[in-house]
């Protein structure tokens, strides 16, 4: 953790703990996260970028995810199992300081490309897309499902976009965290935005160039009224989206979620890249969520707000809705390490040298090595990796080799046999033959192609912590 930000988790999670944070955001049920809708619970959420494993690292913040589901809403009010992955948006609950309860993917456009990148620039969903790869504008774009660079991302492919709103030239646009190309069409189109051309007692709005029409529609949450300058997310039917005529494009929503902060005891932390600085006010906007900076101590000391800065923000909502900052942390890469990685090495490629950590892929070539053996690297050493963000994976600058850390997240690769679903057990048998017990859980996620009913006989990558001798899963996925 760099030393600006290790000062502000000391004096988040320190003694202090009695500020933690509410916020709601997209989410399954109703939308409220942090107390049941009341917004007075003692139940915190971080929203922000994950930018490393280790325990989940969300914008620099660990928490440890041993124990937490992690879900992805998949159609309207249906949650899903699903997995974290480097660069994308979350909202990590929790109700002690540092340990999640549940992990939400806030995925913000789902669907078809419809424009090939252009300087690093495209649409879809009616929506500006805009790929970083300059370090200290935000994080580095991850690119991911076979896409090597933007310029690989075509028209017409079905794509997940993670990001955040900023303004740019006087438009709302989508600075993207994260872009996968998805191996088939999502069940429901998503698309992120801020409402426009709402007129009263209509349904209808715009997001960008995106005409909606929300009649009819479920809003959340329950109780919400639409309004212009809003951040919602839109769920909708891939049949009702239509590219030519009138109002086009256009789609007819399923679902609207409305994304607002609830005033509670606690505090809210949320990251993004400002719009809308008023250095007279000390206001600016995240997504569209006003902030009061006046009185907020920055960090590191002596930074100041600019727009398009990418920052992390501590604080509590004010009866006027707006976040009052008490923290603003800038995060600029271009002078820190930006990622930080633990776990087991796996895939090594001693010519390439580089391997996969947690599902990540690290370049090791201009690493320091600390703490390594002789040989040097190797699969199965337990690593720290220190690095910055590429668009596939992560620069390491250093990696520290050091035992298993007792009761953390491990991995191990072998072939599954044994399959037991009513215990819900299966054997992994290693490469140097070691016969481990895994046992999974309901909230354990299993990846394409690595249903229990049938694993036995398949090469496997399991991601877990020991509990006496067993390994209990928090991720199986085929080897391939």
């Amino acid at each position: 953790m760099n030393n600006s930000l290790a000062l502000w988790a000391r004096a988040a999670f320190g003694g202090a703990c009695s500020l933690v944070l509410a916020t709601l955001v997209s989410c399954g049920g109703d939308g409220v996260v942090g107390s049941g809708g009341t917004g007075s619970g003692n139940i915190g959420v971080s929203v922000g970028t994950v930018n490393g494993f280790g325990s989940v690292i969300v914008d620099g913040v660990s928490y440890d995810d041993l124990h937490a589901p992690v879900v992805a809403e998949t159609a309207p009010g249906v949650d899903a199992p699903a997995e974290v992955l480097l660069g994308e948006r979350v909202a990590v609950t929790y109700t002690q300081a540092g340990v999640a309860t549940l992990i939400r993917i806030l995925t913000a456009l789902s669907g078809p490309a419809e424009t090939a990148p252009v300087n690093g620039r495209f649409t879809m969903l009616g929506q500006t897309v805009v790929v970083n790869s300059a370090r200290g504008s935000g994080p580095t774009t991850q690119l991911s499902g076979g896409y090597r660079r933007a310029s690989d991302i075509a028209a017409g492919d079905s794509i997940d976009v993670n990001g955040v709103l900023v303004q740019q030239g006087g438009a709302w646009v989508i600075l993207a965290t994260r872009i996968d190309k998805l191996a088939a069409a999502p069940a429901y189109l998503r698309v992120t935005g801020v409402v426009a051309g709402l007129a009263s007692g209509s349904s209808m709005f715009t997001l960008g160039a995106l005409t909606v029409d929300a009649t009819g529609a479920t809003l959340l949450p329950h109780a919400s009224m639409l309004s212009n300058g809003q951040a919602v997310t839109v769920l909708a039917a891939p049949a009702s989206y239509v590219l030519s005529g009138a109002n086009a494009p256009r789609l007819q929503a399923a679902q609207v979620r409305v994304a607002t902060l609830q005033e509670s005891r606690l505090d809210d932390f949320l990251s993004g890249s400002i719009s809308f600085l008023d250095t007279t006010a000390q206001t600016f906007l995240l997504d569209a969520q006003r902030v009061s900076y006046a009185g907020a101590a920055f960090l590191p000391a002596g930074a100041t707000p600019s727009n398009g800065a990418y920052v992390q923000v501590q604080g509590k909502v004010g009866s006027d809705g707006t976040l009052v900052a008490t923290t603003v942390a800038v995060r600029d890469s271009e002078t820190e390490d930006d990622s930080q990685l633990s776990g087991n090495v796996s895939a090594f490629d001693g010519v390439a040298m580089s391997f996969t950590l947690r599902g990540v892929l690290v370049d090791a070539s201009t690493a320091t090595l600390m703490n390594c053996p002789a040989g040097g690297l190797a699969n199965g050493l337990y690593v720290h990796v220190t690095g910055s963000l590429a668009s596939n994976g992560v620069a390491a600058t250093s990696i520290r080799c050091s035992s298993e850390p007792s009761g953390g997240t491990v991995e191990r690769d072998g072939t599954a046999s044994a399959v037991d679903t009513t215990a819900k057990t299966f054997t992994l048998t290693t490469e140097q033959g070691t016969a481990l017990t895994v046992q999974w859980t309901e909230t354990t996620f299993f990846g394409s192609g690595a249903a229990p009913a049938t694993l036995s006989g398949k090469p496997v990558e399991v991601e877990g912590s020991f509990v006496g001798a067993a390994l209990v899963a928090t991720k199986v996925k085929v080897d391939d």
